[in-house]
This record gives C-alpha cells, structure tokens and sequence, in this order.
C-alpha cells in the first residue's frame, strides 16, 4: 500500500484537475493575445502614472513597471491578481477537502483502519495538495512560454518560471495554513473562511503597505511581499524570498502533522 493515500487524493482529483488546467490554459492564452492591444494604447500608461501608489502595487504596477511593456503587463494581468487568485481558490479549497471532507462524510475512520501511522496519512494528502498546485504552476509557466513569443512578449524562462513559482508558494503558505487548521480542528469554516479571509487581508494590506507608514514594517510578515519582492518576472526567482516561504510551508505542514495526531476523529 505503497503511497495508497497520495495514489487515492490524485485519483479523486483527476477530472476535476483536468478542468482547472483547461480553465488556466484558456485563459492564459486570452492575456497573451490580449496584449498587442494594450502594447499599441500608449496613453493608458500616462493615465496610470496619475492613479495613487495604492492602486498601482494592487494593479501590479509597483516598481516603475509599464503597463505597455510585457513584463508590465503580465504582472498587472497576471501574477499580481489572476494567477494568486486562482491558486488560492483551488489550494485553499483543496486544503479544507482533504482534511475535513472524509471525516464530515464519515469516511474518515474507514480510510484511517488501514496500516498507515496519521502523520503519513497527513503527508501523503499534502503531497497531492503540492503536486496538484505545482501542476496548475506547470500550465500557466508552459502557457506563456510557449505563446508569449507570438505577440514579442518573450521575457525569458527565468521571468516566466520565477514569477510563477513565485505565486504558487504565496498560496502554498495560506493553503498549508488551512490544512493545518482543517487537520487541527476538524472544522471547515475555520479552514477555509479563517484562511480565505487572512488571504484577503494580507492581499489588501500589501497594496496599502507604499501609501501608510504605520503598516510599513508589518509587510515583513506578508508572505505576498516577500513573493512579489524583486519582481520576479523581470529577476527571476528570489531565491532568498522562496526560502523563506518554503520554510513558513514546512512549519504550517508540520503543524498540521501534530494536530490531526492529537485529534480524536469522529465517527
């Protein structure tokens, strides 16, 4: 019964990853082809230097980066809203399933009689949550590179990959954080709406970090600041920043491993 869990999560998931991935392709390639009519409306970047700081980091455009220019537009249309929107949603969602859904369903018990110890149950769920991701990351990555020369948007693999990798870690701190909770507590509010609802809230204090000095040091502990720091999609990966949050992913995974140990699952 070699990885029967993580065997088990990934068939489970099968049609309903297909659709996502589908979902991602169609409409990464919509940006792609979008982009020559953005590139070709020089005005719109004169009408945005006169928006306030605020409204220019939650557009992307934080940095000098120019909404005409590729890497200004992709951050703007991409990897500063739609790409961490989405792997919130399937992430956060897919956190709250595995660690709630079997026990509300009264499966859990079943699924836990086989030979396995709880701490690999826990990990063998998280594995499939990272795998799944980190394909959707694939998809999105692959999507650019591959249509992006068509419209002169070819920013290199490392701008693609880096900038990616990078959302993709911002949700995994915030999804791992709901799997601890859901493992924890058994509870799917606290999962999903706590963990949503911080998302939210990190989301918007990163865009109000420039204009309010009282939260300016608070944006050390955001881990969209430090996804979003160095702009990835012109530097690449900051390898410094990934770190980190990998780091915040490991202790959040291991959290979850002692609380679903601790818990008494229900019947």
């Amino acid at each position: 019964m070699r990885a029967e869990t993580f065997r088990r999560v990934l068939a489970g998931r099968r049609k309903s990853l297909l659709g996502w991935a589908i979902g991602i392709f169609a409409m990464m390639l919509l940006i792609v082809l979008s982009y020559p009519a953005v590139r070709d409306q020089p005005s719109l970047t004169d009408l945005l230097e006169d928006y306030p700081d605020f409204v220019q980091q939650i557009l992307g455009l934080g940095g000098g980066l120019d909404l005409t220019s590729p890497a200004g537009y992709l951050n703007s249309q991409v990897f500063a809203n739609t790409l961490p929107i989405i792997f919130l949603i399937f992430l956060i969602a897919f956190a709250a399933r595995e660690t709630v859904g079997e026990e509300r369903d009264k499966t859990m018990n079943l699924a836990l009689s086989h030979p396995i110890r709880r701490e690999r149950f826990v990990l063998e769920k998280f594995a499939a949550m990272a795998l799944t991701g980190l394909g959707l990351a694939a998809v999105s990555a692959l999507t650019l590179i591959a249509f992006g020369p068509l419209v002169d948007m070819d920013l290199g693999l490392a701008g693609y990959v880096g900038a990616t990798l990078s959302v993709y870690l911002i949700a995994m701190v915030f999804a791992t954080l709901a799997f601890a909770l859901g493992a924890s507590t058994g509870s799917r509010p606290v999962a999903f709406g706590v963990t949503s609802a911080l998302a939210v809230a990190m989301y918007i204090l990163w865009g109000l970090a420039p204009l309010v000095d009282a939260i300016k040091g608070l944006d050390r502990l955001n881990p969209f600041y430090w996804g979003l720091a160095g702009t990835p999609i012109l530097n690449g990966l900051q390898v410094g920043n990934a770190l980190l949050l990998v780091a915040l992913v490991v202790i959040l995974a291991g959290a979850a491993v002692a609380g679903f140990r601790r818990r008494d699952i229900g019947t």
